[in-house]
């Protein structure tokens, strides 16, 4: 598919109406038109009063625009939450809230920041839906510093590709990150949810790795890390890049929330080689999204 990329400066201009948000929310949510989710009839009555709900004509049913989606428990304008997932989509630095809560000239931290939060949780959950192949780097690491330490487990595919001259090129896949021990309990679950039957594991030389079911495992015995770096270069660069993504764009995380930012930081990361379509594919993954309310993001 083909997305149309939004320069701030255009994207602001574009949508600067409820309307024109609505009108484009409309379509995110029924992609080939509308269609109720009830009877699947494609027509509807549009309530003058009620802009944000239609009723169809067949079945009578009310579809409420927010309803189902990641905005259903909000009452702020439409408007700012998309203006609020371009910030957040349109480059690789993302947005803090500080920065955030001052460019969309929001009321407070806590607004910005528990938007952001939902927005995070929403392309977390939209990477549940793939799974890993072929060739995985499998490794685990912290994040963190002392007591605000978390274990990670994580892994990318290795993938070949032939550039414009004709040459062979490794290059990363998708990516896929879970908060947890790095155990052979935790590394079999991870396999079994994360990474498809009979793919090729890359590991290191912890003992927990060989004994990985359902799956061919390939370990490097040895704690050279420059020979390390050379077996799971994917990793290593990922777990870099997140955390310099994190201290430089948000100065440090706190390990309960670590799991949200690592999700947007992979979210971007599956989806690098389409930067034009980076805002509406999360998008996308927001009006899919389970609605969540405030306390299960703070708690």
């Amino acid at each position: 598919m083909t997305y149309q990329r939004f320069s701030r400066a255009q994207f602001f201009k574009t949508f600067n109406t409820e309307q024109k948000v609505r009108d484009w929310l409309w379509q995110t949510r029924f992609p080939s038109g509308f269609q109720c989710p009830h009877c699947k009839f494609p027509d509807f009555y549009q309530h003058t009063s009620r802009p944000e709900v239609r009723t169809c004509r067949e079945c009578l049913k009310q579809i409420r625009l927010r309803a189902g989606t990641l905005f259903e428990h909000s009452k702020l304008p439409l408007r700012i939450w998309l203006q609020a997932i371009q910030l957040l989509m349109q480059g690789k630095r993302g947005i803090s809230a500080l920065e955030l809560k001052r460019v969309l000239k929001i009321g407070s931290y806590q607004t910005a920041w528990l938007m952001l939060q939902k927005i995070r949780a929403a392309l977390k959950d939209r990477d549940q839906h793939y799974k890993l192949q072929g060739l995985i780097e499998l490794d685990g690491t912290f994040f963190g510093h002392k007591k605000n330490k978390k274990p990670v487990l994580l892994a990318v595919e290795s993938k070949d590709w032939v550039d414009d001259n004709g040459r062979p090129r490794p290059r990363a896949g998708f990516a896929k990150v879970v908060l947890t021990e790095e155990t052979k309990e935790n590394a079999q679950a991870f396999v079994d949810q994360n990474i498809e039957k009979d793919s090729l594991l890359h590991t290191d030389r912890k003992n927990i790795y060989p004994t990985l079911k359902n799956v061919e495992v390939d370990s490097l015995t040895t704690q050279n890390l420059l020979f390390l770096d050379g077996w799971l270069p994917w990793v290593h660069k990922f777990i870099s890049n997140a955390k310099t993504w994190i201290l430089g764009t948000h100065h440090g995380v706190r390990a309960k929330y670590l799991d949200k930012y690592l999700g947007e930081f992979t979210y971007r990361f599956n989806r690098r080689h389409d930067p034009d379509g980076l805002f509406q594919r999360a998008l996308r993954a927001c009006t899919l999204a389970t609605p969540k309310r405030a306390y299960a993001l703070t708690g």
